[in-house]
Order: structure tokens, then sequence, then C-alpha cells
């Protein structure tokens, strides 16, 4: 699989210039980056070309019926914004040797009945723990937007966190797998290409089920990037390896992390998404 950085090779410029045959010269207006990542995430389907142009036509719409380049704004932001990030904290706590945004999300301790009620159990509510979850998804893609410029080298992949410590039986109940469905089937092809490696990581006995119940709906080379750990010590290890450095350890994240809202200030004006020298973006 090619890297990140990586220049779009042959098979890639074709894809990408079969698309723009059938969709017009500007992709239906998407970012460059997300381009890039609708062409290499479907090199290995059946049809290429057929899926990326599919999902190309899906993630723009999208976009444009969710306005979401204007998410982030400050007027734009979802109702009941701080009830989400009380319950359900998500921050950048480091980065790795290459770029890659370390996120870690306390998932164990989201209080699993008051998030239900809130965010969960019809259309209206799941619809809103969707744009709550778009939030974060569009922040995370500017930011790599942004580290991208900084470092003048394309990064569009996160590494995420899991902590599942203070996971119930409330957190597997039908509701939150019903949640986690909802989630999959939405993001998976707005964004894909977006995970560089998943760790779940003080992961209790009861998870295992639950996993299992939801691992189907994963696409096998997404579930490849996913560790299950019960010890995070593991997941430190591996850490040393890709160079990770962490602004906020594990332990201090749920306490001590500013929560994702706070970077989106600063990613205003974002730069243009960083396309490598000498790539071939087929525009002849």
């Amino acid at each position: 699989a090619p890297l990140e950085w990586d220049r779009l090779d042959e098979a890639e410029v074709e894809v990408l210039r079969t698309c723009r045959d059938a969709l017009g010269p500007d992709l239906l207006g998407l970012p460059d980056d997300l381009v890039t990542m609708l062409v290499r995430g479907y090199l290995q389907e059946k049809d290429p070309v057929g899926s990326s142009i599919t999902h190309m036509r899906e993630t723009a719409e999208w976009r444009t019926q969710h306005a979401i380049d204007k998410a982030l704004l400050p007027e734009n932001l979802p109702e009941q914004r701080d009830d989400f990030e009380r319950m359900w904290r998500s921050s950048l706590i480091g980065e790795d040797q290459d770029g890659h945004q370390v996120l870690f999300e306390s998932v164990g301790k989201v209080p699993a009945r008051e998030f239900g009620a809130m965010f969960a159990g019809n259309p209206a509510k799941e619809e809103l723990f969707l744009a709550h979850s778009a939030f974060n998804k569009e922040l995370l893609r500017q930011r790599n937007v942004q580290r991208s410029a900084e470092l003048q080298k394309r990064v569009y992949k996160i590494l995420v966190v899991l902590d599942l410590s203070g996971l119930s039986s409330a957190h597997v109940s039908s509701t939150f797998i019903t949640l986690l469905k909802t989630y999959i089937s939405r993001f998976s092809n707005i964004y894909p290409e977006s995970l560089y490696k998943l760790y779940i990581i003080n992961a209790p006995w009861l998870f295992s089920g639950t996993y299992t119940m939801i691992s189907p709906l994963i696409h096998p080379v997404t579930r490849a990037k996913i560790h299950v750990l019960t010890n995070p010590k593991y997941a430190m290890e591996d850490f040393a390896k890709m160079g990770v450095t962490l602004k906020y350890s594990f332990e201090e994240a749920y306490e001590k992390a500013p929560p994702l809202r706070a970077m989106a200030a600063n990613l205003d004006p974002l730069p243009r998404p960083f396309v490598p020298a000498g790539e071939n973006r087929a525009l002849a």
C-alpha cells in the first residue's frame, strides 16, 4: 500500500483521471486531500474506479447537505456540544515521528445511560450524535491538512487510542451497539483511509462479544489496523517504536487534555491541502 506522502502512481492517476471525466474537473468541489483518500481507499476493490466515483459523489452530496465546509464555525456547533464533550471525551494528545496525530477517546468513562438518553433512541437524537461525530471527523481532517502544510509532507491518517477503562454492561447495550453501527455505516466511505492504527486499551472480557458483533461491519483492511489490548503498556511499547511523543499520558488525558473543539479556532484560515512535488493530479 502506498504511504500517504508518496506521489500518486500511474494506476492511481488513471483512477483520478477517470473520476474527473465522470464528475467534472473540480470533482464536485471535494478537497484534494479527500480526493486522494477516495482514490486510494478503493484500489483493492473489484471495481476501484466505480467505487471511487460512487463514494466521491456520496461524499460531495453529504458535505453539501450538511455544510461541512463551515461545520467548525462557532455559530454552526451542533446543539448540546458542551454535554457531548463532557460525556464523550476526545482529545489530541500527541504525534508520531511521521506526523500522525494521536487521538485519545475515553469511551469507558462515557456515562452510558445519560449519553443514550440524549443522543440515542430515535432518529433525531441519532442524527445529533452523527452531527457531533462529523464535527470531530472534519476537525481531524483539517488538522491533518494544517499539519501537512507545516511539515511539507502529506499526512491524512490518525493514530487512535480508545480507552475502555470503566466499560460496563450499559456500554454494550443494544442502544450503544446501534450507535456504533450507525457511526460505521455513515463514515466508513466518507472519510476512507483516515485511520493509521487503532489501539483499544483496557479492554475487559465483555468487550469481546461486542467486537464480534461489530467487526463484520468493518472493512478487512481497517480490521487489520485494530489492536485490542488488555494492558496499555503494550500500546506504549508500539508507540516507542513509532516515535510517538505524548503531551498527555493515557492516565492524564481524561482530566487534562483539552477537547477537540478547543483546536477549531487555530484552523482558520486553513491552508490548501499539501500536494507532493511532481505529483500528477490528472489535470491535463
